[in-house]
């Protein structure tokens, strides 16, 4: 069925006339009457109209309402007269509907089902009242528990379970995105006051104290999981609880047949198990949201309390509001800036003089001349330090058991490795060295050392000849 074809197509006219309020205030009103009477009468109605809106039905101009319908005693005068008016506004837009009382010409008044659904949503969304979180997942939890002892009731259990996970979804959804849209409120231009108003007395009691805090201890995912995991797998596992299950939706005529109740139960079972083996990933969503939310607050609060006391604040002020006329005005007159200079110690100094640069004679290289005689005592000074006899040890060391050896195998382990191998270079060119050394192209590194290629090859007969000093 279409939604129109059950709503009457001047249902809405009413939130959108001149006198919305008023005619808002009527439904609350009716509202009220369905709430504590069973029966409406409508004289009680028209009193309770009168009652509760006097004011504003004394303000308001019904010689719209008069001509539309009619009115045959021309303008309508009096409460009474206005409040009927009401009654018959809402009457022919489809919010009420009127039947005579048996046996007697006093009128009734009735309230269709869709009418009261849409009265008490505007209700809702008109109250600022902190709205009560149900225990969605214990509800679950209970409803499949209690299913062991009351077979009879699997698919009611099943059925309970479901919408209650759904509902949980869809809270946990709506929950998300109010946090979001508290977080966009942040920048609306809120002083300080404003800002502990909405996060102390909207956000913690609308938000955490009545959905996030309840739904992290109380009714936490973790704590019912596991029991309602393992419940829906064993139903799963039994065919006579998936029979029950069917049967039980087939007599209460929610399915036309066994094989669809069978389909049915699969896909609730499914539906909730899928649930809550990813619900935590969802609810870790929430947590990050309501973080970003927590210390955007705290970083605005910070900010819009030290904005009014520096200087810097109040320049940022001044500038967000360079373009009034006004304030151009001002800072063109108070602006004025001069230069002052004075003579104090500091300022006795010689001017330097400007010259213009030339371009000047090259200088010839000077070649250094290398003295024989400091290098003769630096070599000396080395020799001094290694003797022939700790070059040769070294050396000896280097050879081990082999008869030849070169760069390649040699290794830096320290600074004075480096010498003694140049050292030991230059000593197997001397006559009574117990190895020669053949030089070949070019150098290599070992260890951050560059050294010669060079091959030391082992004298046959003087491996313990060696010279004293």
């Amino acid at each position: 069925m279409s939604l129109f074809e059950r709503i009457p197509d001047r249902f809405f006219s009413i939130l959108t006339s001149m006198k919305k309020e008023l005619y808002v205030e009527a439904l609350f009103v009716l509202r009220q009457a369905f709430k504590t009477e069973l029966v409406i009468r409508r004289e009680d109605l028209v009193a309770m109209l009168v009652d509760s809106l006097e004011t504003s039905m004394l303000n308001a101009d019904f010689s719209e309402e008069e001509e539309e319908m009619c009115a045959a005693s021309g303008s309508v005068e009096g409460l009474s007269g206005k409040a009927h008016l009401l009654i018959r506004k809402l009457r022919d837009t489809g919010w009420l509907e009127l039947e005579y009382e048996r046996g007697s010409f006093d009128e009734n008044i009735t309230i269709p089902d869709y009418a009261i659904e849409v009265i008490n949503l505007l209700y809702d969304l008109s109250s600022d009242r902190v709205r009560e979180y149900n225990s969605y997942v214990y509800a679950t939890y209970a409803a499949l528990k209690n299913s062991a002892e009351n077979h009879e009731f699997l698919y009611q259990a099943l059925s309970a379970a479901y919408q209650n996970t759904v509902r949980l979804v869809d809270e946990l959804k709506l929950l998300f995105n109010n946090i979001k849209r508290y977080y966009q409120r942040i920048g609306d231009g809120m002083d300080v006051n404003e800002l502990l108003y909405e996060h102390f007395d909207r956000y913690k009691e609308q938000i955490v104290d009545t959905v996030y805090y309840p739904l992290k201890t109380i009714d936490s995912v973790p704590r019912f999981k596991y029991s309602i995991l393992s419940t829906l797998n064993e139903w799963l596992l039994d065919e006579r609880i998936l029979s029950d299950i069917a049967d039980q939706g087939v007599s209460r005529h929610v399915f036309s047949d066994t094989e669809e109740g069978r389909d049915e139960a699969f896909r609730m079972i499914g539906y909730v198990a899928d649930t809550y083996d990813n619900i935590e990933s969802m609810i870790a969503d929430v947590d990050k949201k309501h973080v970003e939310y927590t210390n955007a607050t705290i970083d605005r609060i910070r900010y819009q309390m030290n904005a009014d006391r520096s200087a810097k604040g109040k320049l940022v002020a001044i500038l967000q509001h360079s373009h009034e006329e006004q304030i151009i005005k001002n800072m063109s007159i108070s602006l004025e800036a001069y230069r002052h200079s004075y003579v104090d110690m500091q300022s006795l100094y010689s001017r330097v003089k400007r010259t213009t640069k030339t371009e000047g004679k090259p200088l010839s290289l000077e070649k250094k001349e290398e003295s024989a005689y400091l290098v003769e005592g630096f070599l000396q000074d080395v020799r001094r330090q290694y003797s022939d006899r700790k070059i040769d040890a070294y050396m000896e060391n280097l050879f081990g058991e082999n008869g030849e050896f070169t760069t390649e195998d040699v290794t830096m382990e320290q600074p004075e490795n480096f010498i003694l191998f140049l050292l030991g270079t230059l000593r197997g060119r001397e006559k009574g060295a117990p190895y020669w050394v053949e030089f070949e192209e070019g150098n290599m590194v070992r260890q951050g050392y560059s050294l010669p290629r060079v091959r030391f090859l082992k004298k046959k007969g003087r491996g313990n000849d060696r010279r004293k000093t």
